[in-house]
């Protein structure tokens, strides 16, 4: 037996059978007297609540839940497909709060995790890995979610028409719970890991299906947002985010509204009919716009929250006016539709060293952004389409918020961080890299009531300030003629045409001079045009 032993370990080596493919640090144990067998491995696969693009997704070699080194990665691409160098014979797991959700252009706040050998890496695999349900016991649960004969490490919900809705239901069931405890300051993370358990535990129980009637997925939704809200309230100190009393207030509201929202989207013929349903975070407002200490305010938010006409309504920030604002150092503003800018401004006798603001005016229905504001990531990117040159900008914080008139005010908070990048048409390069030493002192946006207006003298002033050396070639990439493509992306937020119709999505990769790294990325809405001068 012992030779036999060495042979299996000798075969599997010369294979290249590791645990985990391409990193060469993760093995597999084989217990003493056993043959070690052939396990599961997927060298490619997708990565989906709607479809999760530009996520970090690895191949968990020792099951710890972390990226360590050694551990094959990949980026989703735009499909939300990810490939590995090798094989993966482990699970398969995404780093939390990276990508982007096609649908809500959102990152996602949980992990998700997905048994080794499987080709979809989603919320379901993720119920599946934590439950520690047997494969029959697992099985029906998934017929009580209306989900029967499914195989989760296969069921990919945005090609499976039949059961979408079903399956965007559930996951926004799941997703709310964690952007309520994110919003509330608790960790969204472990609120995610304990409702996608406790949903699967409950529907195991149960007797019947989960959608039978609104009591029914009330239920199930109470289990969820019960123990999500419970095993997300810690802050980053670890102290509790929620008294007893508003937690037990946050759960009770939010039992009402999540479920009032997956019941609209259950009932939607298509996931493009819920598309409204999926991108609202009516739910979550109206649990953190409340005073959970204040048993009446409690009372007349549970009303709001279980009118699933109004919680039906679609909620997003629009361009006012579908306008964008170029706003001269010497001259007055003016103003350019988003098609005008995208097919091309004319700028005769401007240059970058002569604009002073690029604004974006912006509104908010009454249940897209919570009363407190919310924090989103923004940046600015410049280049010269002849030569190459670019500067690009990006702040990590930047707090928008609705005023009475449905307006957006920007803000930037005290511990934003800045990161900047130049490179000339030379190819020369310098900037801030990952250490963002520029704080707010030269920010990037300038505070606007009426929306984001983004600041180029100030941000000239910045790069001139904490590359002194550089002044001369600052000023000379700053005073181009020429055609720039300019790009702004905001992330963490539900963008909309005026008329209510889409944005398209992108991002903004601050590069590391010098490096292939990069310092900070932007990934979310994209307002993109072009400049002549």
């Amino acid at each position: 037996m012992p030779q036999l032993r060495l042979l299996s370990a000798a075969v599997l080596l010369a294979l290249g059978l590791s645990a985990c493919g391409g990193g060469g640090d993760a093995t597999t144990t084989v217990p003493e007297g056993t043959t070690p067998g052939v396990a599961p491995s997927a060298i490619a696969g997708v990565l989906v609540d709607d479809l999760i693009l530009g996520a970090t997704v690895f191949c968990d070699g020792n099951d710890n839940g972390s990226l360590d080194a050694g551990e094959s990665s990949a980026t989703t691409d735009g499909s939300g497909r990810y490939t590995f160098g090798a094989a993966c014979f482990a699970p398969i797991v995404s780093v939390a709060g990276t990508g982007y959700d096609k649908s809500t252009l959102k990152a996602p706040k949980g992990q998700y995790k997905a048994l080794a050998g499987s080709q979809v890496l989603s919320p379901f695999t993720t119920m599946r890995a934590v439950s520690g349900l047997s494969d029959s016991e697992f099985s029906a649960v998934l017929t009580r979610l209306g989900l029967e004969g499914i195989d989760v490490a296969t069921f990919d919900p945005t090609v499976d028409a039949a059961r979408a809705t079903t399956a965007a239901a559930i996951v926004k069931i799941l997703n709310d719970v964690s952007e309520i405890v994110a919003a509330a300051g608790g960790d969204a993370a472990a609120a995610f890991k304990a409702a996608t358990l406790a949903m699967a535990l409950h529907a195991s129980s149960s007797s019947g299906p989960a959608f039978a009637s609104d009591a029914d997925l009330g239920r199930l939704v109470a289990a969820a947002s019960d123990a999500g809200l419970r095993g997300g309230n810690r802050n980053s100190a670890g102290g509790a985010i929620w008294s007893d009393k508003a937690l037990a207030n946050a759960q009770s509201l939010a039992a009402v509204g999540i479920t009032t929202v997956a019941s609209n989207i259950k009932k939607r013929a298509s996931l493009l009919d819920a598309l409204n349903d999926l991108s609202s975070h009516a739910a979550v407002h109206v649990v953190v716009d409340t005073d959970l200490d204040d048993d009446v305010q409690v009372g007349e938010s549970r009303g709001k929250a279980g009118d699933a006409t109004e919680m039906a309504k679609a909620q997003y920030l629009s361009l006012r006016g579908d306008a964008v604002e170029v706003t001269p150092l010497k001259a007055a503003a003016s103003a350019h539709t988003l098609t005008q800018f995208a097919a091309g401004l004319p700028l005769a006798g401007q240059t970058l060293s002569t604009l002073s603001r690029l604004t974006l005016p912006l509104d908010s229905t009454a249940k897209a952004l919570p009363r407190q504001g919310a924090t989103v990531a923004v940046a600015l990117e410049i280049e010269n389409t002849a030569t190459g040159g670019m500067l690009q900008g990006a702040l990590d914080k930047v707090v928008l918020k609705r005023n009475s008139d449905g307006s957006v005010a920007a803000t930037i908070p005290d511990d934003a961080k800045l990161y900047l990048y130049m490179k000339t048409a030379a190819g020369f390069e310098f900037g801030t890299g990952e250490d963002a030493k520029l704080g707010v002192a030269t920010p990037l946006l300038s505070s606007d009531a009426g929306g984001l207006g983004i600041d180029l003298q100030k941000l000239a002033s910045g790069m001139r300030k904490h590359f002194p050396g550089n002044t001369a070639l600052i000023n000379k990439v700053l005073e181009e003629q020429g055609t720039f493509q300019m790009k702004v992306v905001i992330s963490e937020s539900h963008f909309r045409h005026a008329d209510g119709s889409r944005l398209s999505a992108g991002k903004v990769a601050v590069k590391v001079p010098g490096q292939s790294g990069i310092a900070s990325k932007v990934q979310g809405v994209a307002v993109t045009g072009r400049v002549t001068f």
